[in-house]
C-alpha cells in the first residue's frame, strides 16, 4: 500500500505543471548546485565526475531547480550503471549549436542497449530490480526538458558508456511559460 501510494504521488507530480515562467539561468551555477545535491551518494559509490565546460557558457531558458532534477537525474543513473564497475567516472561537458546549448553527460557504464533505446524516457520502464527504482526519472527528466523547448536525448558513445544530452535554448532564443 505504501509502495502504491508513492507511484501515485509521483504520478500527480508528472501530471502537475508547475505554473512557473521560464527564466534566464546560468547553467554552470546550477550544474553545480546539482553536484554539491549529488555530492555524498558520489562519493559513497566512488563515482568521479569531471566538468568539461566553456568559460563563456551562455545562459540559458529554464527553471533552475527542475533542471538540476534533470541533470541529479541524469547523474544518479550513470552511477546506477556503473556499480561494479572497476572505472566510475562521469563526464559533463557542454557545446553551443544552432541557439541552443547542449549539455553532455557521459558515463564509464555498459551504455544503453538498442533493445531498451527507444522506451528509456517510457514512465514506469526500469532495468533496475523491483524495489529499487519506479521507472519515472527519464521520464519526468524528459518532460522537464520539453517543457523548456528543448530535448534530452540517449545514445552511446563510441568509447563506451552512455551518453545523454540535454539541449536547451539559449537565453533571449524563446520567451515561454511551463504551464
Amino acid at each position: 500500500i505504501d509502495r502504491m501510494a508513492m507511484i501515485g504521488k509521483h504520478l500527480r507530480n508528472v501530471a502537475r505543471k508547475p505554473n512557473q515562467t521560464l527564466q534566464d539561468i546560468d547553467l554552470a551555477q546550477t550544474l553545480n548546485e546539482a553536484l554539491d545535491i549529488l555530492a555524498p551518494r558520489l562519493a559513497s559509490a566512488a563515482v568521479t565526475v569531471e566538468m568539461d565546460l566553456p568559460e563563456a557558457l551562455p545562459q540559458v531558458r529554464g527553471i533552475a531547480v527542475r533542471l538540476q532534477q534533470v541533470i541529479v537525474n541524469v547523474i544518479s543513473n550513470a552511477a546506477d550503471a556503473m556499480e561494479g564497475r572497476d572505472n566510475r567516472r562521469v563526464i559533463v561537458s557542454a557545446s553551443q549549436q544552432n541557439g541552443k546549448v547542449a549539455l553532455r553527460i557521459r558515463d564509464d557504464g555498459p551504455g544503453v542497449p538498442a533493445a531498451i533505446a527507444d522506451r528509456i524516457f517510457d514512465p514506469f520502464f526500469t532495468t533496475k530490480q523491483v524495489g529499487s527504482g519506479l521507472g519515472l526519472g527519464l521520464s519526468i527528466s524528459y518532460n522537464i526538458m520539453k517543457d523548456f523547448g528543448g530535448d534530452l536525448s540517449v545514445g552511446n558513445d563510441p568509447a563506451g558508456g552512455a551518453v545523454f544530452t540535454l539541449l536547451l535554448q539559449k537565453s533571449g532564443a524563446m520567451r515561454v511559460a511551463a504551464e
